[in-house]
């Protein structure tokens, strides 16, 4: 005979797994299934649940299409997981930039575990605070909106990634007049970067409107399709609609998100290997980076009364040419000779403009 405590345990298991509402009899008929045992009897189920929920483990849930059914959700009580009011402060905080920083759509599908947070930390202090008052997370640099995506999409992708499935994409690929491409692909990888969502993935076939195929030696516009057989990354924001597809795609040979060749795609970097380094830097910015580093191998040594020279080793990246331009004025790039010449090329650009002030 199955006890009380093993019924109400599994029934807390399906409900979390599931994810959203479901009536008496599908849970029952669930339960039945887990225990291979047709005997258990539904009222003895309804008892559980109702029992189960004085003790927020399951909470009412939304409707469904039978009315005569009550309709069951896994509760705020429902996370096998304890947080000592420090944890619940750190997690509150984890929510709070994720959401700040184009996650919005995902805190929502974890809005349950937010407010367990939100409770351990008012029922556990002497304090009585709105915790969002108390809980921030920021940035000086000025954040982008996020592109609007339809969540349907993400949902979708990140399923097929744990079923190993392929997927049908439809997509408005840059600098290709506004056209709709469908792509065959295997999603690999999720990354979340400057406020969007982009999914690493291997392309296994395309089909574009006639007319408008590009030749083999047309440069493709980026975060689009680098054309049959190869990698990219695409943006969510760019997405038509996503189907699931029969096809089976394998991965790439040992394929690795945080590789060069994966991270080429989602970012802008220049070149295959690392570049040696070397800043000249004023006083403001030899105090930031010496607080917060450039990288792990920096060493910078004084070269006048009010000088420093940085070097280190990292990839010519993106992200790097954007942070010397944004300090130009209290650095002055010395090694290597192509990021020098970026910059100063920028900066006489950018000169040119105000020329007549």
């Amino acid at each position: 005979m199955i006890n009380h405590h093993r019924r109400r345990t599994t029934l807390r298991k399906i409900l979390q797994r599931y994810g959203k509402s479901m009536s008496t009899a599908d849970i029952h008929s669930e339960l039945c299934r887990w225990f291979d045992d047709s005997s258990l009897h539904i009222k003895t189920t309804l008892r559980d649940l109702q029992a189960l929920t004085a003790a927020e483990f399951v909470a009412k849930g939304d409707a469904g299409s039978d009315k005569k059914s009550k309709y069951w959700k896994s509760g705020r009580g429902g996370f096998d997981l304890t947080l000592s009011p420090t944890e619940a402060m750190t997690l509150a905080a984890i929510f709070d930039h994720a959401e700040r920083f184009g996650f919005k759509a995902h805190t929502e599908q974890l809005v349950d575990l937010r407010e367990y947070a939100t409770t351990e930390m008012t029922k556990r202090s002497t304090r009585t605070h709105v915790w969002t008052k108390r809980i921030t997370t920021g940035t000086r640099f000025t954040l982008l909106r996020p592109g609007k995506y339809d969540p349907a999409h993400l949902t979708s992708i990140q399923q097929a990634i744990l079923d190993d499935a392929s997927l049908e994409v439809t997509y408005l690929p840059r600098d290709a007049s506004g056209v709709e491409c469908i792509y065959l692909l295997k999603p690999l990888a999720l990354s979340y970067q400057d406020s969007n969502v982009y999914l690493s993935a291997y392309v296994l076939e395309e089909q574009w409107p006639e007319g408008h195929t590009p030749s083999p030696n047309t440069r493709r516009g980026k975060y689009s399709s680098n054309g049959p057989k190869t990698m990219c990354a695409l943006m969510l924001h760019r997405m038509v609609e996503v189907k699931a597809s029969w096809l089976k795609i394998a991965d790439p040979e040992n394929y690795d998100v945080n590789s060069l060749e994966a991270q080429k795609h989602l970012m802008t970097i220049h070149g295959d290997d690392p570049v040696q380094l070397k800043l000249r830097l004023g006083p403001n910015l030899q105090n930031r980076l010496t607080e917060n580093p450039l990288a792990e191998d920096q060493v910078v040594v004084q070269y006048a009364d009010d000088k420093w020279d940085l070097s280190c080793t990292l990839h010519d990246t993106q992200g790097l040419r954007l942070f010397l331009l944004s300090n130009a004025g209290d650095i002055e790039v010395l090694k290597p000779p192509l990021i020098r010449a970026h910059v100063r090329d920028t900066l006489r650009r950018a000169a040119s403009v105000y020329a007549s002030d």
